[in-house]
């Protein structure tokens, strides 16, 4: 047994003669143990009442209360018995008594020191092992409550955590059904409108071609317009629900989507007082949506044309190792960088739908189609100075390139 990193060991020693006291601390002195000494059988129930005791060593014969008697009196109310052996000059025939009054073990007085350090070491080793082993058991218990304790904490905050995410869900889902439904009817009121002016000029006969022209234009665009905003409810359905279809094309164009497009804006951008910069190479071919495409540039562009109205309006694509580049600067109100980290979510404006309508649903969908063709975009910008958006897009499929997989339909 060491001693130098044994923990504190009580042993009682009971006996009523001081010398044989002395003798027994001094046969145990090596082990560096607590010996705790009584005089008496009364006195050694008051101590096991007050310590916890690895082993008790009692003589039999003692005034008062004999060894046999503090036995019984011990194993009758102790919940967790000690260890007792008895220490005797009695006849051979008082050792089954011993055994009898819950001894473990006896030594004949006087006692050999090598045989009592070796009984000794025995129960001192099993009652650290077991104090050990309680210990283990304690510490197992905390760290079973402090888990269990940290699990209710995690699944607390997630459920906090879901009823915000729930209780802005809603807020958006209110939100954007107030703006869908504006979005909705806007086109509605002039197409409506139309739809009664030219039944009106019908009824009466009087109707002139050419009014009537124009009256079916007007209306024409309305419906654009209404299937613009349901294609993008419908994409944004098809994105959230993860199935976003892409229908990928060999040696397409970008230069001349983009020309294209922006040809298509130009008489928004006259209404905006935007003159439009478009600058492309010849050609910029590589493996991408046609139809996805002309939907990135057309959202990009008629954010530029609304946000800038008034002032010029820059379109930029550039080719450099494998990738194209696509920049669009306009001029206008910019945003701040708390705008700018949530602009491409879902449902996200940078201002109020009161002033410039919209879904909120162009930028995200922008954003999930170039990651779907394994691209990105982000955002330059300071308020009052304009914003940059810049694209970014692999040439070639994002699994040539190394990037993820295809998302062809």
């Amino acid at each position: 047994m060491r001693t130098g990193d044994a923990p504190r060991t009580s042993v009682l020693l009971v006996d009523d003669q001081p010398a044989d006291l002395v003798a027994l601390e001094r046969h145990l002195a090596p082990f560096a143990l607590h010996l705790v000494k009584a005089c008496s059988g009364e006195e050694a129930l008051h101590r096991i009442e007050d310590e916890d005791f690895a082993l008790v060593l009692m003589d039999v014969r003692m005034p008062g209360l004999d060894g046999f008697e503090t036995a019984r009196l011990l194993r009758e109310n102790e919940a967790h018995p000690v260890p007792l052996i008895f220490l005797t000059g009695a006849p051979p025939e008082e050792h089954t008594l011993a055994y009898e009054r819950g001894a473990v073990d006896w030594l004949l007085k006087p006692v050999e020191p090598e045989i009592l350090r070796a009984k000794v070491r025995v129960f001192v080793e099993l009652h650290r092992e077991r104090e050990e082993l309680r210990r283990q058991q304690v510490e197992l218990r905390e760290r079973e409550r402090e888990v269990l304790e940290e699990r209710r904490l995690r699944v607390e905050a997630e459920r906090e955590r879901l009823v915000v995410e729930l209780r802005e869900a809603v807020r958006l889902r209110d939100e954007f059904l107030s703006v869908a439904s504006h979005e909705l009817k806007t086109p509605l009121t002039p197409l409506a409108l139309r739809l009664h002016l030219m039944k009106n000029g019908l009824r009466e006969g009087a109707a002139d071609a050419e009014r009537l022209r124009g009256h079916v234009e007007v209306a024409h665009g309305q419906v654009r317009r209404m299937a613009s905003l349901v294609d993008s409810l419908l994409d944004a359905t098809r994105i959230t629900s993860g199935r976003l279809a892409l229908r990928r094309e060999r040696d397409v164009d970008l230069a001349a989507i983009v020309r294209d497009v922006a040809a298509g804006f130009e008489t928004q951008a006259v209404r905006a007082g935007c003159s439009m910069e478009i600058e492309t190479p010849a050609r910029v071919l590589g493996q991408w949506d046609v139809l996805r495409l002309e939907q990135v540039v057309a959202n990009l562009l008629s954010n530029a044309l609304k946000f800038g109205a008034g002032a010029p309006v820059q379109v930029r694509l550039e080719e450099h190792a494998g990738w194209a580049r696509l920049t669009v600067r306009d001029e206008g109100i910019g945003m701040d960088e708390e705008v700018r980290a949530r602009i491409f979510g879902r449902f996200e404006r940078g201002v109020s739908e009161r002033h410039y309508g919209g879904l909120g649903l162009g930028l995200f969908i922008t954003h999930e189609v170039l990651k779907a063709l394994g691209g990105h975009i982000h955002v330059e910008s300071t308020p009052g100075q304009g914003s940059t958006f810049t694209v970014e897009l692999p040439c070639s499929c994002p699994e040539e390139a190394g990037g993820g997989p295809r998302h062809d339909a």
